[in-house]
C-alpha cells in the first residue's frame, strides 16, 4: 500500500522533501555513482529543469572534492525510466510522478524520494503592441474558454481576441486547472506543439494571448508582453506569480548526492535563479500549486 510521508530538518529548510513510501521494505538499490570513485552524478530527465541544474552544479563544481556532473535533458517520462533502471542519480522532472510510474517502482520494490527544488513562473503573454496590461482572474478563464472573445471586454481594443496554446502538455493542463477549472479551452483556439510556437505566434499576431513558461518568455520581452494576474480583491497584491512546482527524484541517496540535495536547496543556490523565470522552491503564494 502506498504512503506519503513529509520530513524537515534544518539543511532542507529552503526546500519540500517529500518521501513516497511505495513499497514495504526497500529493496538495495545501487547509484550510478556508488562504488565509484569519484564518478559523476548522472542527471536525467527534464529540459525544462536543465538550464537550473546545469547552474546549480556549474555553481557547486567550484566547492574542494565535489563530483563531475553527467546532465542529459531526455525528458521527465525518460528521466523517472532511467531513475527506476538504475541508470541515473537524480530524475529532474517538471510533474509529480504518474500512477503507472508509483506502481512500477512498487513492483520493483523501489522506494522513490521526491523533492521539489524549484517553481517555474507560468507566463501569460500577448502581443508587444497590445495595450491590454492586467486581466481578472475571473475574466482570463473566459477569454481561454471562450466566454469572452473581445478585448473590449478586458479595456482593450474593439477586436476579437486569438487564443494561442499549446496542444498538449504539463503545463496548459496545470493552466486549466488553476484559472480555469472545469471548463475546457475554446474550440477555435490556435493550436502549437510547444512553448517556443506559443512564442511565435503571439509575436506575430497583434490581437493574440497565449501560456508560456516564463524562461521562455523573459528573452523575448521586446516581441511580446506580460498580463498580470490580477485577483480582483482591492485588500491583496494585484499580482499575482503563477508557478508550478519542478521535481528531483532520487532513490538511495549517496553522499555526493545527498550533498548536492543540500546546496540545491540552500538559500545561495535557490537565489540564483529568480533572474531566469524560475522562483526558489519555497517561495509560494495563493495562486501557486502546492
Amino acid at each position: 500500500m502506498n504512503s506519503t510521508s513529509t520530513s524537515a530538518s534544518s539543511s532542507y529548510r529552503y526546500g519540500i522533501s517529500v518521501t513516497l513510501v511505495v513499497c514495504l521494505a526497500i529493496c538495495v538499490h545501487v547509484p550510478t555513482s556508488a562504488g565509484e570513485e569519484n564518478a559523476p552524478i548522472v542527471v536525467r530527465g527534464s529540459s525544462t529543469l536543465r538550464p537550473v541544474v546545469e547552474k546549480w552544479a556549474g555553481t557547486y563544481g567550484q566547492t574542494e572534492g565535489a563530483p563531475a556532473f553527467d546532465i542529459a535533458a531526455t525528458g521527465s517520462s525518460e528521466g523517472i525510466e532511467d531513475l527506476l533502471a538504475g541508470r541515473a542519480d537524480i530524475s529532474m522532472a517538471s510533474r509529480p510522478l504518474s500512477q503507472e510510474e508509483l506502481a512500477s517502482a512498487h513492483d520493483k520494490g523501489i522506494a522513490i524520494r521526491e523533492t521539489i527544488v524549484a517553481r517555474m513562473g507560468i507566463a501569460v503573454i500577448v502581443h508587444r503592441d497590445n495595450p491590454v496590461s492586467s486581466v481578472e482572474v475571473g475574466k482570463l478563464a473566459e477569454i481561454f474558454s471562450g466566454g469572452i472573445k473581445n478585448w473590449r471586454a478586458v479595456g482593450g481594443p474593439d477586436e476579437p481576441i486569438v487564443v494561442v496554446r499549446k496542444d498538449s502538455g504539463w503545463s496548459p493542463d496545470f493552466f486549466r486547472r488553476r484559472i480555469m477549472g472545469d471548463r475546457e479551452f475554446v474550440d477555435d483556439s490556435v493550436m502549437v506543439d510547444s512553448k517556443e510556437g506559443v512564442l511565435a505566434e503571439v509575436s506575430d499576431r497583434p490581437r493574440s494571448i497565449g501560456v508560456t513558461g516564463m524562461p521562455e518568455a523573459i528573452p523575448a520581452l521586446d516581441r511580446i508582453s506580460l498580463i498580470r494576474l490580477d485577483s480582483g480583491d482591492s485588500t491583496k497584491d494585484s499580482t499575482y506569480a503563477l508557478s508550478r512546482p519542478l521535481f528531483f527524484f532520487t532513490i538511495e541517496d549517496s553522499p555526493s548526492v545527498r550533498s548536492f540535495l543540500e546546496y540545491v536547496l540552500g538559500e545561495k543556490a535557490q537565489e540564483m535563479i529568480v533572474d531566469t523565470g524560475f522562483y526558489p522552491a519555497y517561495q509560494a503564494d495563493s495562486m501557486a500549486e502546492q
